[in-house]
């Protein structure tokens, strides 16, 4: 039966139950069709005084329950007994922290600026920076020489910012110190939110140009004309510049668009997160410097106030232009619309227009200081909305922990004369009758127990969907599947093997190799619900590596954890402008786009650091025994599990060091793995040098190969992520533009008879991503033409990048003339010789354009050769430089 509420009195409907998962009857209706089709004359009799129909009967009643349950609410089946909002808040992302992306549009940029306090508007507009390409020499010029062959260059990604102070920063004695520390804090926040490929280089403040009005005012009887007189001002000064407001959250779920149409949370949540609420897009849009003012829509905003009657004469003059508020009006050419200057925010004279009120055709008179103080509190209202902090979320359902793993055996329902409750059989004179009857009923639990032992796991799996459906992996190789013990029924135990645990009854239904799989499967679906899309990765990483699943697994996990940062900052770049030490190197200031590229590659270390050097930490050992030899040990960094140790001993540390390093680079390929079987069963594996010798040992023996494959990809990814060397560079050009009259040019490559080329401006939308070819798996030319593939597609498509794959001695030129540079760039190099400052620029700058892509080496072979060679690529391929 299903309950109804009608008007909070609880009622049983007597319609009955749709779905047949919870229709005992409709159940057992079709077990008992199915049972037919299968049985046909064998057994024809489908009563209910038969045991299989009984069993079946009370099979659909248990399995309503299932049904029941699996009904639940969604949070009702993640909660959790204990720390529910916790164990919430690792499995979801809330609205704020999975909608909201770094900013990316001028609208974007506008409200991050708007948020800051004390600015009431913001713009942002081109800025322009040319320079000359001279076609013949094939140079780039500051100034145009006035010769033949000169093309202009207007550098593209420029911008400069234009504010709208509030009035209550001017108004303020020290108001130039205010805007300036303003102007400070609202640059410091652009370069922390800045673009790939584009810069911010100045700050300017939108200057005022000052309007008249008078007008004569017929009021209500009842009206307050101080008050009004306020209200007219504030209200037209809010039309001839537009404030941008800011909203609550439910003040925003509440709004409409024009159409009529709720705003849904994404476009609510949609841009930059902001410390003091909500602004509106359209209204953003409509906060534009005005070009024009209208006569009539000032008379509409004044009609508009409650308690004005009607307006008997208005005229609106503008101040000559650049003069203060308190130069002489002239007279507009045309008095219902007004020109306003190009760039100039319009604003009403304090000290020269006027207003008259009449009430029942007679003048009344305004007080000015109620007035002034009815402006301010109007102000002031605005400006404490605008600047309370407000940093709103959606909170995460919370549900109520069911306990849907807790299940009673169907067997409790059976008749008491099966002898299978807790009452069990009625005791017999004749013992050995009385044993025999217990044995039949403890068969018949046997036999009932495969029935309950489903049901269970189906229970079971219920209450484990949290963790299907978690982006955290448990384990190394968490099951899918789950199990528990059926006990609750007399002598359950008795029928399970002595010593069997819920663990090994779960490992019984799946082998590790499936249980990897099919968690991968649930996060290919956790990753499809972002648009993102690992299959080519593991792809790649398996027929070119052989890494497995559980590596795979836990590249994804990573991944998942990373989304909120790694979707919301996709364009961002990184802050040039931060001059600590932490900033600088071995820093995790980079762009997004490393990161993300970083995650997407399973690229170790996803910060700026040395790619010349592989540091070995910690957690790799030299020891020394009493006998004066040495050996090493690799620990994990979490667990302090031993990985790997040596195979023999060795005279100096330098030689057990040595050999360690040989370790650490034969274990990252799986051809260099001896896989060993024991006498009792066990496996392990060595891991052998180029020559075939066992050089390192895995200390741990497992039970079955398939545990001891798990533990090699999980080794192998592990010391590739650590060890291996994998890492990049992403230097925008735009940022190598000149800062001083001395300072070099890129070079650029141009053709006099090309009326449009590209190549003869090497800043706008140009960055170069630098990779060590000689590292870890960027020595797999497969691999290296996946990487490229991947920067190509989430690289911005406006963005020209260029992939260099570089060799040792060119990465140990470019790495510390970077590295000078961003401290340059930072202002944390103090270097006053300015001729030290260029050499600096241009060593970088010859080290970034004298790098080579470096190819594996092969050679051209004769046609009539019999020896087969790799196929030559158009594009891909060269005769290379690596030995």
């Amino acid at each position: 039966m299903q309950l109804q509420t009608t008007m909070l009195i609880p009622t049983l409907s007597r319609v009955p139950e749709a779905d047949p998962a919870l229709d005992q009857q409709q159940l057992y209706a079709l077990g008992l069709d199915h049972i037919r089709r299968l049985s046909r004359r064998i057994w024809t009799d489908h009563n209910k005084h038969d045991p299989g129909i009984t069993t079946l009967e009370l099979l659909s009643y248990a399995l309503t329950d299932l049904s029941y349950r699996a009904k639940f609410p969604l949070q009702d089946l993640l909660a959790t007994e204990t720390d529910n909002a916790q164990t919430m808040a690792d499995q979801f992302f809330t609205p704020r922290q999975i909608l909201p992306n770094r900013p990316l549009t001028a609208h974007d940029y506008r409200k991050i600026l708007i948020d800051l306090k004390g600015v009431k508007n913001a713009w942002i507009l081109p800025a322009e920076q040319h320079y000359f390409a001279d076609t013949v020499k094939g140079e780039l010029l500051r100034v145009h020489p006035g010769v033949a062959g000169i093309r202009e260059i207007a550098l593209k990604g420029l911008y400069k910012i234009l504010l709208e102070f509030d009035e209550s920063i001017t108004a303020e004695e020290n108001a130039e110190e205010l805007q300036t520390n303003i102007k400070t804090e609202a640059m410091a926040l652009l370069q922390a939110n800045r673009n790939l490929c584009e810069d911010f280089v100045g700050i300017a403040v939108v200057n005022d140009h000052y309007y008249t009005l008078c007008a004569e005012i017929e009021l209500e009887s009842d009206a307050d004309q101080s008050r009004i007189a306020a209200q007219i001002q504030f209200e037209v000064e809010r039309y001839l510049a537009p404030p941008v407001l800011n909203y609550s959250l439910s003040e925003m779920l509440q709004k409409t668009h024009s159409d009529g149409t709720a705003y849904t949370v994404a476009e609510i949540f949609e841009g930059p997160l902001l410390k003091h609420g909500f602004i509106d897009d359209a209204e953003l849009e409509a906060a534009e410097l005005r070009s024009e003012i209208r006569l009539s829509d000032i008379i509409s905003v004044i009609m508009d106030i409650p308690g004005v009657r009607a307006i008997r004469d208005i005229i609106v003059n503008p101040l000559s232009p650049g003069s203060s508020a308190s130069d002489t009006a002239i007279a507009p050419g045309n008095p219902w619309r007004l020109e306003v200057p190009v760039g100039k925010r319009p604003r009403l004279s304090d000290s020269q227009g006027r207003l008259v009120f009449y009430k029942r055709q007679m003048p009344v008179s305004i007080n000015a200081t109620q007035k002034a103080a009815t402006l301010t509190a109007l102000n002031e209202a605005r400006r404490i909305k605008l600047e309370t902090v407000n940093e709103e979320d959606l909170p995460i359902p919370l549900g109520r922990f069911r306990k849907t793993a807790s299940y009673t055996s169907f067997q409790h329902h059976f008749p008491v004369c099966y002898g299978l409750s807790e009452q069990g059989l009625p005791t017999q004179s004749d013992a050995q009758a009385d044993a025999q009857r217990k044995a039949l009923a403890l068969q018949l639990k046997g036999y009932l127990l495969f029935f309950d032992q489903v049901m269970a796991n189906y229970f079971a799996q219920l209450s484990s969907m949290r963790e299907l459906f978690s982006r955290k992996i448990s384990s190394a190789t968490p099951p899918s599947y789950f199990a528990q013990l059926v006990d609750s029924f007399p002598d359950a135990l008795r029928l399970y093997e002595e010593g069997l645990s819920t663990e090994t009854l779960s490992s019984l239904l799946e082998s590790d190799t499936d249980a990897l799989a099919r968690r991968n499967r649930f996060f290919d679906h956790l990753l499809a619900r972002f648009a993102e899309d690992f299959h080519h990765y593991v792809n790649i990483m398996h027929s070119a590596f052989g890494e497995g699943a559980a590596s795979a697994l836990a590249t994804k996990s990573a991944f998942l954890n990373d989304y909120p940062q790694l979707g919301a900052e996709r364009s961002l770049a990184y802050n040039a402008t931060l001059a600590e030490e932490q900033d600088l190197w071995n820093s995790y200031n980079i762009s997004g786009l490393e990161r993300r590229l970083a995650r997407l590659l399973d690229i170790p270390g996803i910060y700026r650091r040395n790619l010349t050097s592989i540091p070995y930490d910690n957690y790799t050992e030299i020891e020394k025994t009493p006998d004066d030899e040495y050996g090493f040990k690799i620990k994990h960094p979490e667990s302090g599990d031993i990985l790997l140790l040596n195979s023999a001993w060795y005279p100096t540390e330098e030689d057990a060091f040595s050999i360690m390093i040989q370790a650490i680079e034969q274990a990252q390929s799986l051809d260099n793995f001896a896989l060993k079987t024991e006498d009792d069963d066990t496996y392990t594996f060595d891991i052998l040098s180029s020559e075939g010798e066992s050089i390192a040992q895995h200390p741990e023996y497992f039970e079955t190969e398939e545990a001891m494959n798990v533990a090699i990809d999980l080794l192998r990814s592990h010391l590739r992520k650590t060890y291996s060397g994998e890492g990049l560079y992403l230097i925008e050009n735009l940022l190598l533009r000149p800062g001083g009259k001395t300072d070099p040019f890129l070079p650029i490559c141009v053709d006099p008879t090309c009326s449009d080329c590209s190549d003869d401006d090497p800043y706008s939308y140009r960055l170069h991503i630098v990779l060590p070819a000689y590292a870890g798996r960027f020595q797999n030319m497969d691999f290296r033409r996946f990487v490229e593939e991947t920067i190509r597609f989430e690289t911005p498509a406006h963005l020209l990048p260029k992939i260099c794959w570089v060799n040792e001695e060119d990465m140990a030129l470019l790495e510390p003339a970077y590295r000078d540079w961003i401290s340059l760039k930072a202002g944390a190099d103090m270097t006053t010789d300015r001729a030290d400052r260029v050499k600096k620029l241009n060593v970088l700058i010859d080290a970034l354009y004298r790098v080579k892509n470096i190819y594996p080496s092969e050679r051209l072979h004769d046609c009539g050769s019999e020896e087969k060679g790799s196929p030559f690529l158009l594009g891909r391929t060269s005769l290379g430089s690596i030995k």
